[in-house]
C-alpha cells in the first residue's frame, strides 16, 4: 500500500526541528561562544567533541530501546517522539542564555552540559522517527521518496529560520554595524527556535500516529537486551559489508560537512565580506537546493541505482561547495565587492545543496535496506540501532567538525572578538580560502572511496525480501 501524501508531509515535518537547531548550532553557536564571548575555538570544539563522545553512547541505546519498547497505544517509536519535544525548546534557549561573569572555565562548561542536553533531546526524536520512516514502508523506490520528505523539511526550514533571524533579530545597531555582534539578540532568537521545534515534533508526532497499527512489532527477545545484547548487534552489523560502507562514508563526509558549516561565518563575514543583507540570503539557496532534491532523490535513485547516485552526488557537492574557494585561490573568482560575487556564489551553493540533500536522503534509504539485509540473517528487525548510527553521524557534522574547525582556526592563528577585518593577518585570511578548498574537497573525495563498496542493488533487495517472507 502507497503512502497518502498527508503522512509524508506530516512525518518530514518533524525534522523541521532538526533544521532548527542546525541553523542555530552551525550558524550561530560557534560564533557566539568564540566571537561575541571570548571562549577560545579549541575549548569550543572540545565542549562539542563530548557531546559526541555522549551521543556515541545515548544514540544506540536509545535506538535500541525503542526497537523493543511495547505501547499498545503508541508503539514502539511514537513515545519517544512526544517526550523529546518540550525539553528540546526549553534546552535551545537555556543554551544561549548563559549568565554573565562565568569566565572561560564556566562558559566551557556550560557549552559543554547544555550542548549535551539539546543533543540527547534531539535524539529521543530523530533516532526513533528515522526508524518509523523505514518501517512506513517496504518498497525499494518509495523509501527514497520518504527520506526525501524529511531531509526537504529539514534543509528549508533551516535556511528560512536563518533568514528569519538575520533579518529580525541580528539588526545593526549604534554600537555594532554587523547584527551578529549585538549580544542580546542571541537568547531572544533561541527562544523563539526553541518554541518552533518544539511544535513541529507534537504536530509530525500526533499526525502519524494514525500509522501505529500498520507498523512491524518487536521482535526482540529477553536476551537482547542489555548491554551484552547491544555488542552482539554491533559485532553482527560490523560483519556487513552494505552498513560498514555506509558508516565510513557518512562519518567522512559529514565531518568535512561539519567544518564547512560551522565556519560558514567565517568564511562569509572575513573572506568573502559579505554584508548581513547578502549573507540573509545565502540561506536561499540550501532551501532551494532542498526542494529541488525532493524530485532529484527519487529520479537518480530509481535510473541510476541508489550507489551510483550517491558516487555523482557526493562528487558534485565536493565540487561545488569548494569551487568558489578553489577558484579565488587562483584569481579566477569575483572579487569582494563585486556585484557578480553574491550571485556566482548562491548559484554554487544551489547545486551543492542539492547534491548533499539528494546523498543524504538516498543513504538513509540504503539503510533500510541494510536493516531489512539484517533481518534476513538474523530473523530481528533493529531500525532503531541502524539508524541510531546514522544519526550519530550526521550528529559528527557539529561534533567532530566543530572540533576540527576549531583546530584549523587555530593552526592558522585566526584571533577572537575581531569586529575590524583590516586587523587581520592577511595570511589568516589566506588560511581561511584553503581550509574551505582543498581541505574540506579532500574530505568529499575520500567518501566516494568508502560508498563504492556498498553491495546492495534492486535486485539484491528483491532476493533480501523474498529470504524475508519465504
Amino acid at each position: 500500500m502507497k503512502l497518502s501524501s498527508k503522512i509524508k508531509l506530516l512525518y518530514g515535518l518533524g525534522f523541521s526541528a532538526q533544521g532548527i537547531k542546525d541553523a542555530l548550532f552551525q550558524l550561530f553557536l560557534f560564533f557566539y561562544f568564540s566571537q561575541i564571548l571570548g571562549l577560545s575555538a579549541t575549548y569550543t570544539g572540545l565542549a562539542t567533541v563530548i557531546a559526541l563522545l555522549f551521543d556515541a553512547l545515548s544514540d544506540p541505546w536509545i535506538g535500541t530501546l525503542s526497537d523493543r519498547w511495547k505501547s499498545t497505544l503508541l508503539g514502539r517509536r511514537h513515545p519517544f517522539m512526544y517526550m523529546s519535544a518540550l525539553p528540546l525548546g526549553l534546552f535551545l534557549y537555556i543554551l544561549f542564555s548563559p549568565p554573565a561573569g562565568l569566565g572561560e572555565i564556566g562558559l566551557f562548561l556550560w557549552l559543554t552540559t547544555f550542548s549535551v542536553l539539546v543533543r540527547f533531546a534531539l535524539t529521543l526524536f530523530i533516532v526513533p522517527s528515522m526508524s518509523l520512516g523505514a518501517e512506513l514502508t517496504d518498497d525499494y523506490d518509495e523509501r527514497t521518496t520518504v527520506t526525501s520528505y524529511r531531509v526537504m523539511f529539514s534543509s528549508f526550514i533551516g535556511p528560512i529560520i536563518l533568514i528569519f533571524g538575520l533579518v529580525f533579530f541580528f539588526t545593526p545597531t549604534a554600537e555594532n554595524a554587523n547584527g551578529l555582534f549585538n549580544e542580546t539578540a542571541y537568547s531572544k532568537f533561541a527562544l523563539v527556535c526553541g518554541l518552533l521545534a518544539s511544535t513541529s515534533i507534537l504536530v509530525s508526532t500526533y499526525g502519524t500516529q494514525s500509522t501505529i497499527p500498520t507498523l512491524p512489532k518487536s521482535i526482540e527477545s529477553p536476551k537482547d537486551n542489555g548491554f551484552a545484547g547491544l555488542m552482539k548487534k554491533v559485532k553482527a552489523a560490523l560483519q556487513l559489508s552494505a552498513y560498514t560502507s555506509l558508516v565510513k562514508y557518512s562519518m567522512t563526509i559529514y565531518t568535512g560537512l561539519g567544518v564547512g558549516t560551522v565556519l560558514t561565518t567565517y568564511f562569509t563575514t572575513y573572506y568573502f565580506e559579505l554584508s548581513e543583507k547578502e549573507l540573509a540570503g545565502l540561506p536561499i539557496a540550501a532551501a532551494l537546493g532542498g526542494i529541488t532534491a525532493l524530485y532529484v532523490a527519487p529520479l537518480m535513485g530509481k535510473h541510476l541505482d541508489k550507489k551510483k547516485s550517491v558516487i555523482l552526488s557526493s562528487l558534485g557537492l565536493g565540487i561545488f561547495f569548494c569551487l568558489p574557494f578553489l577558484l579565488r585561490l587562483v584569481n579566477l573568482f569575483p572579487e569582494n565587492n563585486n556585484p557578480n560575487l553574491l550571485p556566482c556564489y548562491l548559484l554554487t551553493l544551489w547545486i551543492a545543496y542539492t547534491f548533499l540533500w539528494v546523498s543524504i536522503s538516498t543513504t538513509n534509504s540504503m539503510m533500510a535496506e541494510v536493516v531489512d539485509q539484517f533481518e534476513s540473517l538474523y530473523k530481528k528487525r533493529n531500525e532503531g540501532f541502524f539508524f541510531s548510527t546514522m544519526s550519530f553521524a550526521y550528529k559528527c557534522t557539529v561534533g567532530l567538525g566543530y572540533f576540527v574547525g576549531g583546530l584549523l582556526l587555530d593552526l592558522i592563528q585566526f584571533p577572537t572578538k575581531v569586529t575590524d577585518i583590516n586587523s587581520i593577518d592577511p595570511n589568516a585570511i589566506h588560511g581561511l580560502g584553503l581550509i574551505g578548498g582543498p581541505i574540506l574537497l579532500v574530505f568529499y573525495l575520500v567518501s566516494i572511496v568508502f560508498i563504492r563498496h556498498y553491495p546492495i542493488d534492486k535486485t539484491t533487495y528483491l532476493e533480501i525480501k523474498n529470504k524475508i517472507y519465504s
